[in-house]
């Protein structure tokens, strides 16, 4: 799989993990750090390969 739709997709499931937590309480506080570094990963991923 190329970097770009990967970094997508890590960005997404990030987001997900967020609002999952935040609507539902769904996954608890381990789920709010985890969604906010793929969201972090997925965001300086594309800044990163953009460049290139």
């Amino acid at each position: 799989m190329k970097p770009h739709p990967l970094l997508h997709s890590v960005a997404g499931v990030g987001l997900g993990l967020l609002l999952a937590n935040w609507f539902g309480g769904f996954v608890g506080q381990m789920g709010v750090w985890l969604g906010l570094g793929l969201l972090v990963v997925g965001v300086g991923g594309e800044f990163v390969v953009k460049q290139k």
